[in-house]
């Protein structure tokens, strides 16, 4: 018979330090109701390295010599969800509404540059489907020189991402045409599966970044950036500090996307001109 583990009670207190330590190290603030939610993420990492107590493994993640394991907290703590096409409103809108507009100011100054943004990408789903919109709009890919930055804290995502592997199902919401065209359909242990093509990871390029970073390793500036479903996550303040750096970053007249869940601070309202619900330009 097999002998059921004692689950390791979090402390209050131990609960307290890492909610403060994640906060610094990455800007999620989980505040008081987390608790649970800590206590199972981080549990496999304790499982993993043979602690028997969170405070143990309070110490090991903070000693200078195992700085690499904060990486691993954070990508256990951070929330991955994310879909092909996710709030399908703000693609609608880019097919209509701002595409055609940085396409005929690119056209006016002679450019074929066009440059992306895709902040806290996950494991590339949203990613994709912004290159998916880029490559289909602009028809000739080898006329226009096109780049899609995608971003995110979790390493373990941005490997999926990479790779670029789905499921069947959670391709459900990628029209059969552009499926076709964009993904190679794979059978693996007899599950169907689709890897993203050539022509898709060319435009697409994944990177690990911290949106806490004091200096990003990039220098844009971006034509239109999408920063969704992650400032939830934040407070006021730290919200704030991130959408300062995101408007730095973007074109005067390009685009800003937040989720339709978020809202952005009245500090930034003349700077920015509402076009449509979590959309915005930078005047």
């Amino acid at each position: 018979m097999k002998l059921l583990t004692q689950p390791i009670p979090l402390k209050d207190s131990e609960y307290k330090s890492f909610v403060k330590l994640i906060y610094n190290a990455s800007g999620i603030n989980l505040g008081d109701q987390k608790q649970e939610l800590v206590k199972t993420r981080l549990g496999k990492r304790l499982r993993a390295l043979g602690l028997k107590s969170y405070g143990d493994y309070f110490d090991y993640v903070t000693h200078v010599t195992n700085h690499r394991e904060m990486t691993n907290l954070i990508n256990a703590i951070s929330t991955n969800f994310t879909a092909f096409y996710r709030e399908p409103q703000h693609f609608s809108f880019l097919l209509k509404t701002a595409l055609p507009d940085i396409s005929r100011r690119k056209q006016a100054l002679q450019s074929r540059k066009i440059r992306v943004w895709c902040a806290a990408s996950s494991s590339g789903e949203e990613a994709y489907s912004l290159s998916m919109t880029l490559l289909d709009y602009f028809k000739d890919p080898i006329g226009w020189d096109i780049k899609l930055l995608a971003t995110d804290i979790s390493t373990k995502v941005l490997t999926e991402a990479y790779h670029g592997i789905y499921r069947e199902n959670k391709l459900k919401p990628v029209h059969p045409a552009l499926l076709d065209r964009y993904f190679d359909k794979e059978i693996i242990k007899d599950a169907v599966f689709y890897q993203a093509k050539d022509l898709l990871k060319q435009v697409t390029v994944f990177r690990r970044l911290n949106l806490l970073d004091p200096i990003y390793p990039f220098q844009g500036p971006f034509d239109f950036i999408f920063c969704r479903n992650v400032m939830i996550y934040f407070d006021q303040p730290m919200q704030e500090a991130i959408v300062e750096k995101l408007l730095k970053y973007l074109l005067p007249g390009g685009y800003l996307f937040i989720s339709h869940s978020e809202n952005l601070s009245p500090v930034f309202r003349s700077r920015v001109e509402t076009l449509a619900p979590a959309t915005y330009r930078k005047k």
